[in-house]
C-alpha cells in the first residue's frame, strides 16, 4: 500500500538547486515533530530525494537545442507511423474524435463491452471492499489517497490486464499516432476529506507530449463523490510556458487566472453510475479530481503514452515492479508485451536514469 504524494508540484519548480537545499531544511526540521507527523514527512522528503536525478533529467532535457532536437524527432516519428495507425471500429473512431475535439469522451463499460471486464469488476469490487472497511476503522486518517500496492494488484491480475485490451491500445495509439506504451494502472482509493490537495488540484501531466488516460468509475460518482474534471479553457500562459513549469493551482486561483467564476462551459465534470468510462488526455488539458466531500471515492485509472516517452523517468509509477510487469507478460501476445514491456525499448541512457516515485 502506497500513499499518493503531491509529487508532481515538486516538478513545477524551475531551479533544482532550491530544491536540493528544501530538502535538507526538511531532514533538519524532522527530529522536532510529533511521531505521526515525522514519518509521514519522511516518506515525503525520502520521495523528493530519490526524485532529484529525475528532475535534473528534466531540466536538461528543456535546454533549447536539445529540446529543438526532441521535438524534430518526434515530428519525423508521428509522420513515419503515420501508415501503420490501426483500424478502428465506429466506436473506437468516436473516442479518438472526442478526444480529439474536447479531450474527454465519457461512455461506458457496457458501450464499450470489452472481454474481461467481468473479472476486472469482481476483483475491483473485492479491493474497494477491504479498502472501504480500512477507512472506517480510520486507518487511512493521515491520508487523502491511497495507492493499491503492486503487490495487491498481483493477486488481482485481471485488473492490469484489462488495460491491455486490444480496442483500448488501438484508441490510444490512433490518439498518440506512435506506437504505445501502456504503464499500468493506479488503483486509488480516496477519502472524502474535502482537502484540495495532490491530485485534487488543477495541473497538467507532464510524462510525454500527449496521453491517454482511462478511469473507471467503480460506484456511483456524483458532484460531492469526487468527479474528474478537465478544463477547456486556456488562461495566460497555460501554453506558452516551456518545459514542464506548468503552474498547479487551487480552484479559486484558476478562477482568478480565467478571471472571473468556472462555470459548465468551462469543465467537464464527469459525473456518472458504477461502470462509467472517462478517456481523457491529462498531458494537454488541465484537469483534477474534485475533493470529495460526501462520500469515499473508489476508481481505477489505466495509463498511456508513446513508447518512447519525452520524460520516462516520470514513468513507471504504478506501484507494480520491472519483475511484477514481466510475470504479467507471460502468455500475451508479442503486440501487448511490447506495449507492457515498453522500457525495453528505451535508448540506453534514457534507461539510465531511475523513476522517480509517486
Amino acid at each position: 500500500m502506497v500513499e499518493a504524494d503531491p509529487a508532481k508540484r515538486a516538478f513545477g519548480r524551475p531551479s533544482l538547486s532550491p530544491r536540493i537545499a528544501l530538502c535538507w531544511r526538511q531532514l533538519k526540521l524532522l527530529r522536532m515533530m510529533p511521531t505521526v507527523d515525522r514519518t509521514l514527512a519522511h516518506r515525503r522528503l525520502l520521495r523528493r530525494i530519490h526524485g532529484v536525478p529525475a528532475e535534473a533529467a528534466s531540466h536538461v532535457i528543456n535546454f533549447p537545442p536539445l529540446a529543438q532536437l526532441l521535438s524534430s524527432a518526434y515530428r519525423r516519428g508521428l509522420e513515419k507511423h503515420r501508415a501503420s495507425l490501426p483500424k478502428l471500429s465506429d466506436t473506437e473512431s468516436r473516442i479518438v474524435a472526442g478526444l480529439r475535439r474536447d479531450g474527454v469522451v465519457v461512455t461506458s463499460l457496457q458501450a464499450l463491452a470489452l472481454s474481461g471486464t467481468g473479472k476486472m469488476l469482481s476483483s475491483a469490487a473485492e479491493l474497494m471492499d477491504v479498502y472501504a472497511g480500512r477507512a472506517a476503522r480510520g486507518e487511512f486518517r493521515h491520508r487523502y489517497t491511497t495507492l493499491v500496492s503492486g503487490d495487491e494488484l498481483m493477486q488481482h491480475p485481471s485488473i492490469p490486464w484489462w488495460g491491455l485490451d486490444q480496442s483500448l491500445l488501438r484508441i490510444a495509439e490512433a490518439y498518440l499516432g506512435l506506437p504505445v506504451a501502456y504503464d499500468g494502472c493506479h488503483f486509488y482509493y480516496t477519502v472524502a476529506d474535502g482537502r484540495q490537495v495532490a491530485s485534487r488540484l488543477w495541473h497538467r501531466d507532464f510524462e510525454d507530449r500527449r496521453m491517454v488516460k482511462v478511469t473507471v468509475y467503480l460506484h456511483d460518482v456524483d458532484d460531492g463523490g469526487g468527479p474528474y474534471e478537465i478544463l477547456h479553457r486556456d488562461f495566460p500562459g497555460s501554453q506558452s510556458l516551456s518545459g514542464f513549469n506548468y503552474p498547479i493551482l487551487t480552484h479559486e486561483e484558476l478562477a482568478q487566472r480565467l478571471g472571473g467564476a468556472i462555470d459548465d462551459r468551462d469543465v467537464t465534470s464527469c459525473t456518472g453510475p458504477a461502470g462509467t468510462v472517462i478517456f481523457s488526455d491529462p498531458a494537454t488539458r488541465y484537469h483534477r479530481g474534485k475533493p470529495a466531500v460526501s462520500r469515499d471515492r473508489a476508481a481505477i485509472f489505466y495509463n498511456y503514452f508513446s513508447r518512447r516517452p519525452l520524460r520516462p523517468f516520470l514513468c513507471e509509477r504504478s506501484g507494480l515492479s520491472r519483475a511484477q510487469l514481466a510475470s504479467l507478460a507471460t502468455g500475451l501476445s508479442p503486440a501487448q508485451r511490447a506495449c507492457l514491456l515498453w522500457r525495453d525499448d528505451l535508448p540506453w541512457i534514457a534507461k539510465l536514469i531511475p523513476p522517480a516515485p509517486l
